[in-house]
């Protein structure tokens, strides 16, 4: 549980990263062609995304959430003939060849599930929760990037990132992760956290 946790710290701590070094580019928002508006969606689906998916790790090993992200071409397709401004139609080659990939991960669940001391159904739901935010965030990325053409790469993640920061802070305080992160750093380097947080 504490390793998922420390997971989840560091990758999101990546996110302060990413906006430093899309600064270094050269980006800022005074380059923003969309308003901020159109990424709280897609912020709070991928923030979401995230936490289920490092969540899960603490209820599964990580070859069975791996074989589960893997499987999320068959969501993506389906959202994709839903959303507006996609509506994607897909073959019927396509479909058969994601549902065979599915029947494949629920084979290997059912195997692992025998095998694995840390397998449980709270991580099995967890990360099919974030194969469903998956899905839907390929998908939104696509309706933004077609609504108005001139949007960046840079502008999606910086912005995605921006919003979806302070989506983060209420699961950690609430799961007491800020407070253990805060201890385990300044346990490995006391010199820079020599105050303690209350």
């Amino acid at each position: 549980m504490a390793f998922a946790r420390n997971m989840y710290t560091i990758d999101s701590s990546s996110g302060f990263v990413y906006l430093f070094l899309i600064y270094l580019q050269g980006f800022s928002p005074k380059k923003m062609v969309n308003p901020w508006k159109t990424y709280v969606k897609l912020s709070a689906v991928l923030m979401g995304s995230h936490g289920l998916t490092k969540g899960s790790l603490a209820f599964l090993n990580y070859p069975a959430q791996l074989m589960f992200k893997s499987t999320k071409v068959l969501p993506v397709m389906v959202m994709g003939a839903f959303i507006p401004g996609l509506r994607r139609k897909y073959p019927a080659h396509e479909y058969v060849s994601a549902i065979l990939l599915v029947l494949g991960l629920i084979l290997f669940t059912l195997a692992d599930a025998q095998t694995s001391p840390s397998f449980s159904v709270i991580g099995v739901i967890m990360v099919i929760g974030a194969v469903v935010m998956d899905s839907f965030l390929g998908n939104l990325q696509e309706v933004i990037f077609n609504m108005n053409p001139e949007t960046t790469q840079m502008e999606m993640l910086f912005c995605s990132t921006v919003v979806g920061l302070p989506l983060l802070i209420p699961p950690r305080v609430l799961t007491g992760e800020v407070f253990e992160a805060w201890n385990s750093c300044s346990e490995l380097n006391p010199l820079i956290f020599h105050v303690r947080m209350f």
